[in-house]
């Protein structure tokens, strides 16, 4: 049951470029102009960011997920993918069902977990979260798991929420020096100049992430986001970049586009997400790996009323539950 849920959640493809925001490119770019005092406008933006995301207390609705994915030797995996979520504070529910389209795939790569599906199989899965434990539930073979966070269940459900960006306001959350893994050196995140995008004057703000790779070389991750304060310090695109060991003097490894709706006064949000990443293959050629089109559909809000109701799975009689909290297993009567 377990491999079997996992491999629902791979499926669950993220757009972590977007989400994880401040994620995206390499050195200063032709065009942008160095800011008066980069130190002073960074405070300022980061007080936008903080503001315009502590207006978002809720979110549902559906969003639609197409996703290509190429392997390294050219085999395609497509899929359709439709959530629907529902969002309050911590709380979070959604339900997924995820549609293969094409399949091309011979031989799993190096998950043993992947399994060859043929096109037109549909994929579901609900997860939940109700502030204490994590609730997830596969219909097909009628059975669930309540984990904590830290559980395989927790990392399915914190996936689902980076795959459908959830809350979807679009708003970057700027570090501010929190300690990173052992294995990452952080500068940043600076303000490096302005740059126009579709009209709109956007504050270009880059992070580096130093890594050692494992051949024991040093990689840095440059990463840029243009951030807009006319549409509620949104993101409107966002590129990352690697320098350094297999990457050489740099190759670009993601980026997204983004366009935004006016959700209420003062509210802005997503309403279309395009996402790109790269790979290199066995000779250090680069390659398109994945291309994401996430659209949040009409239907989609942000603070409207959100029940207990609206995150709860509720399990059918028959359900077979496996409680990791309890060491305990059951059947829903």
């Amino acid at each position: 049951m377990r491999n079997r849920m996992f491999s629902i959640a791979v499926v669950l493809c993220v757009a972590m470029v977007v989400w994880l925001a401040v994620v995206t490119l390499t050195g200063p770019a032709k065009g942008i102009e160095a800011p008066g005092n980069a130190e002073d406008l960074l405070a300022a933006v980061r007080l936008g960011c903080e503001t315009a995301a502590s207006r978002v207390s809720t979110s549902t609705g559906q969003v639609t997920v197409h996703e290509w994915y190429w392997r390294s030797n050219g085999e395609l995996i497509e899929t359709d993918a439709v959530y629907t979520v529902a969002s309050l504070g911590d709380k979070f529910k959604g339900v997924a069902e995820v549609h293969y389209v094409k399949n091309e795939a011979s031989v799993p790569e190096s998950d043993s977990r992947q399994q060859s599906i043929a096109p037109g199989t549909v994929l579901k899965q609900q997860l939940a979260y109700d502030g204490e434990k994590v609730t997830s539930y596969n219909p097909a073979e009628q059975c669930a798991r309540i984990a904590g966070l830290d559980s395989q269940a927790g990392r399915d459900l914190t996936m689902m929420k980076l795959t459908v960006m959830n809350p979807g306001h679009g708003v970057p959350s700027l570090p501010t020096g929190s300690p990173s893994p052992h294995y990452i050196t952080s500068s940043g995140p600076y303000v490096v100049g302005r740059e126009v995008v579709n009209g709109d004057e956007c504050i270009v703000v880059e992070l580096v992430d130093m890594v050692i790779d494992v051949n024991g070389d040093e990689v840095a991750y440059h990463n840029r986001s243009w951030i807009n304060p006319q549409r509620g310090f949104t993101i409107s695109k966002s590129q990352s970049s690697a320098r350094g060991g297999m990457f050489g003097e740099g190759d670009l490894v993601a980026q997204a586009g983004v366009e935004t709706r006016q959700y209420a006064d003062d509210l802005w949000g997503i309403s279309e997400a395009r996402t790109e990443q790269y790979a290199l293959d066995s000779s250090g050629t680069r390659y398109l790996q994945r291309r994401n089109i996430t659209t949040f559909a009409d239907d989609y809000q942000l603070n409207a009323p959100v029940t207990e109701e609206m995150l709860t799975i509720q399990l059918p009689s028959g359900t077979k539950v496996h409680n990791e909290l309890i060491d305990a297993e059951y059947t829903v009567p």
